[in-house]
């Protein structure tokens, strides 16, 4: 069981990995969710004076949870909030963009999930079928896109087309792995009956 499921992983996340490509070559999602900022070398070299570490930061700035309790600074916040512009900006280390570095990370971060779901489908009994195994594997991605993706959206204000297109990721990537995963990582009547003795 254990080869089934190593292979069942790196399979499962080349697929997912593979799905990622197509998702953004393809169908193109996201595309739409990344938006230019007009003048964008003048909005760049205004950030530079400003001397930015990397990180993310939020604006207008936010009473820290000890200074939520007082009235007069949520009231302030919650002005400043509401008439804008508010919004979340994240600033990178300095140096060029590392395609292969990065390809290389996500890769093996799809491989490490796709492992987690072919342990998490090797633990069901003998009697559960091909369809609902696969079914377990997509609903591990719309779990994470719910535990995740939504919260952004719901507490940051990520864009609707962002949230959206992030579960149409989900499913077609896991739909897809799932299909391997399910048909490798299956437990046999005989085997489970061994176990079991």
């Amino acid at each position: 069981m254990w080869l089934r499921m190593v292979i069942a992983g790196f399979v499962g996340g080349f697929l997912v990995f593979c799905m990622g490509a197509v998702n953004h070559t393809v169908f193109h999602f996201q595309d739409r969710t990344f938006l230019k900022v007009p003048e964008s070398s003048k909005f760049s070299d205004d950030l530079a004076v400003r001397d930015l570490k990397h990180g993310l930061y939020v604006f207008p700035d936010m009473p820290m949870a000890a200074e939520q309790s007082d009235a007069e600074k949520m009231a302030a916040f919650n002005e400043r909030y509401s008439k804008g512009p508010s919004g979340m900006l994240l600033i990178v280390h300095h140096g060029p963009v590392l395609m292969g570095e990065n390809l290389g990370k996500e890769f093996f971060s799809n491989v490490i999930a796709a492992l987690m779901a072919s342990w998490v489908v090797s633990l069901m009994a003998a009697e559960v079928g091909f369809a609902r195994r696969w079914l377990a594997v997509v609903v591990m991605g719309i779990f994470a896109w719910i535990s995740l993706t939504a919260s952004y959206g719901i507490w940051y204000r990520f864009p609707h087309d962002f949230v959206h297109d992030e579960l149409y990721c989900a499913l077609l990537e896991w739909g897809v792995a799932g299909l391997v995963i399910a048909a490798i990582v299956r437990r046999s009547p005989a085997a489970a009956a061994v176990q079991t003795t």
